[in-house]
């Protein structure tokens, strides 16, 4: 299983602090020996360079070298950012370490079947929780009597064959989901395409798939219907998956597989 939204995170600002580190260490190679004194002169600020420890005032920098203050104060910065940085980077690793996103439900999981039946569970385990959301029952939106039928692998009617598609992809990687599910947001209620439950930190994801935006009308509705989303703070790459095609540019079964990987597993 995929890391959860907190280990990723985490595994994410700890690339960025090893990226950070190492650039401010690339910087400091090229820098001038010695430190910067500033000293105010006025509204001004006069900039020393000391390059003897035993020198309190240092060496004055005219105007015409600002380029050495500047390579001065950049070079203690870039010091104090990787001491920080570094230090950052220990107390991340240090809890990933001992972090277990899992451990209460393990707990449940590993208890003996007979005290099983007698608990009542902070958390439930992964495919109990599944098997919960999945048998959430709700209205489903009615077809015109001259639609096309499409079926899923689940014997499920959706309204054309990308949907197919996606729903038995979804199907095929062991995904809950509930097609056209009824979602409130602000004022307004709409049925994405497909609400699927993203295991690994039990939030819905919501995918639209934009199967005509071909046609003019319908991709204004389209972008409308993205705006309500974005109002309810439901944003594309966060909790929004859009795919979309054109009769040029079909959906293909590659690329809902790879978005399938990257966002829901």
């Amino acid at each position: 299983m995929k890391q959860n939204s907190v280990e990723f995170a985490l595994r994410e600002e700890l690339s960025k602090l090893e990226k950070i580190i190492l650039n401010a260490q690339h910087r400091l190679k090229e820098a001038p020996e010695g430190c910067l004194r500033s000293k105010r002169h006025g509204d001004c600020f006069q900039y020393y360079h000391r390059k003897d420890p035993k020198d309190p005032n240092g060496v004055y920098i005219p105007a015409s070298e600002q380029n050495k203050a500047r390579s001065l104060a950049q070079k203690k910065y870039d010091q104090d950012i990787i001491h920080a940085a570094m230090r950052q980077y220990r107390a991340i690793t240090g809890f990933l370490e001992k972090y277990d996103p899992g451990i209460l439900r393990k707990i449940y999981e590993n208890a003996h079947e007979s005290r099983k039946r007698l608990l009542c569970p902070v958390e439930l385990p992964d495919q109990d929780y599944k098997v919960l959301w999945q048998a959430f029952e709700y209205p489903h939106k009615g077809f015109a009597e001259e639609a096309p039928e499409h079926y899923t692998i689940r014997n499920e009617r959706v309204r054309s064959k990308s949907e197919v598609l996606i729903a038995d992809a979804l199907s095929e990687a062991g995904l809950a989901y509930r097609y056209e599910c009824p979602l409130i947001l602000g004022n307004h209620q709409i049925h994405p395409d497909f609400t699927v439950l993203r295991i690994s930190d039990r939030k819905e994801i919501y995918w639209e798939h934009l199967g005509m935006i071909d046609d003019s009308e319908y991709r204004n509705n389209a972008i409308n219907r993205i705006r309500q989303y974005e109002k309810g703070n439901i944003f594309q790459g966060g909790r929004l998956i859009i795919t979309a095609e054109t009769q040029k540019q079909p959906l293909n079964r590659t690329a809902v597989k790879k978005i399938i990987e990257y966002y829901l597993l």
